[in-house]
Formats: structure tokens, C-alpha cells, sequence
């Protein structure tokens, strides 16, 4: 009786699909494609040691992004492509194989899927980071979050005025948050209600731009944001 070899049935992602899924999404689908990839080839160790290396990388690149000071949508970009490539050599013999084998392509639907929930949710991440600065200090419920461009010293000058004026008190729940743009510094306010057509708190909010910048911030330019709980600005105002 004549033997018959059967095809394999294991379908595998081919390597070179890694280096689109990083740049478009990130480098983490890739490396959970790739991790399956050996899962599916039955090694099983290589899939743990890809997969959880993939997941940790990606958690620290999120975590330390926020704290450069230099253009981190750049850094991100570039280790995303890196890491694409270095993903793809490790699997293109192992790929190779299995085509040559009679080994068949997997779906990218999945994928696919998994690549725009990541995105979504390190989108979300990174841009939280950047509008909430790690910087704070805390006055009862009210707090003062300050960027790397501000010195913890001019911070507490700012939050002890807030305090002194009353601008913080005991039973207010205030955020705010300063930062600079060479010498105009903007002082971000989170604030509720229609600031777009309602126009009747410009001159207060000049007034306390004035009032900062001379007994503050050295007569320097304060700039005054609305903004969201995020700090996602919903207005500007300037003093001329």
C-alpha cells in the first residue's frame, strides 16, 4: 500500500508582512505573529520567549516615550521599523520552509484586528502621557501639574501664589497645569461649560494673566489655555 504524505495543515504569517504591521500599527502585532508563528511550528518556548519579550518591550517604549524631551513620535517610529526587521529575518527560513513543505499563508483578519486595538489603546496612552504631566504638586484636592520646561521652583512659586490668592482652597477640586514655549509661558486651566461662544470671561481671564506674569513670572508673557480633563486645549487667550 502506497503511503500518502499529507500536506501540513499549519498556516504561518510570512515575515515580510512584519515590517507593514509595524509601521502601520506597531512592532507588538508583529511580535505576537511571530511568537504564533513559532507556536504553530511546535515550538513552544520560542512562542513564550517572543511573545512575552514583544509585550514587555512595548510596555516599557510606552512608559519611557513621555519622558524624553526629544521628538519621541520619531524614536517610536524608528524602533517600530527596527524591531519590524529584526522580527522578520528571525522567521523567513522557518517561513521558507514551510512554503517549500506545502505549508500555506494565514489570515491577516485577525491580525489586522489586534494591530487597531493596539493602536487605539498606545494612541490613547501616549497622548494621555503628553497632555498629563508626571510633574505635580498637590495643594489639599487641588493639584499643579508642571512640564520638564518648568523648574520645580518656579512650580511652587505658582502653586503658593494660587494658594495665597485663593485661587486653591480647602474644599476646591482645582487642576491646572504650567509649561513653556521659549519665553511665553501658558497656564492651562480645566474648565467646564461653552468657552467658544460665550465670551464674557476673556477679561477676567486677561486680568489673571497680568496679575501672573508681574508678581510670577518675572513680567514674562502668560498665556492663558482652556482646556479639557486632559488638558486638550478648548480655547486660547492672549494678552497683547
Amino acid at each position: 500500500m502506497t503511503k500518502v504524505n499529507k500536506l501540513p495543515i499549519t498556516k504561518l504569517w510570512n515575515p515580510k508582512s512584519f515590517i507593514i504591521f509595524s509601521v502601520f500599527f506597531s512592532f507588538l502585532p508583529a511580535g505576537i505573529m511571530c511568537a504564533l508563528n513559532y507556536g504553530r511550528s511546535g515550538s513552544q518556548k520560542k512562542k513564550w520567549i517572543f511573545l512575552l519579550a514583544s509585550i514587555l518591550v512595548f510596555i516599557a517604549l510606552i512608559a519611557l516615550l513621555p519622558i524624553l524631551s526629544i521628538n519621541t513620535s520619531i524614536i517610536f517610529f524608528s524602533i517600530n521599523i527596527a524591531l519590524g526587521i529584526i522580527l522578520m529575518f528571525t522567521q523567513l527560513k522557518l517561513y521558507n520552509e514551510h512554503i517549500q513543505n506545502g505549508g500555506q499563508s494565514a489570515s491577516y483578519l485577525l491580525p489586522v484586528i489586534i494591530g487597531l486595538l493596539i493602536f487605539s489603546l498606545s494612541a490613547a496612552s501616549i497622548l494621555y502621557s503628553i497632555y498629563v504631566p508626571k510633574n505635580a504638586l498637590d495643594y489639599g484636592e487641588n493639584h499643579l501639574f508642571y512640564t520638564n520646561k518648568i523648574t520645580e521652583s518656579q512650580a511652587k512659586k505658582l502653586g503658593d501664589y494660587l494658594n495665597s490668592e485663593g485661587y486653591f482652597t480647602p474644599s476646591s477640586k482645582v487642576d491646572v497645569k504650567i509649561d513653556k514655549q521659549d519665553a511665553l509661558y501658558i497656564l492651562s486651566l480645566v474648565v467646564e461649560g461653552d468657552y467658544k461662544s460665550d465670551t464674557s470671561y476673556v477679561e477676567p481671564m486677561k486680568a489673571i494673566s497680568r496679575e501672573l506674569s508681574k508678581n510670577v513670572f518675572e513680567n514674562s508673557k502668560v498665556r492663558i489655555d482652556l482646556c479639557n480633563d486632559r488638558f486638550q486645549v478648548l480655547n486660547s487667550i492672549n494678552v497683547d
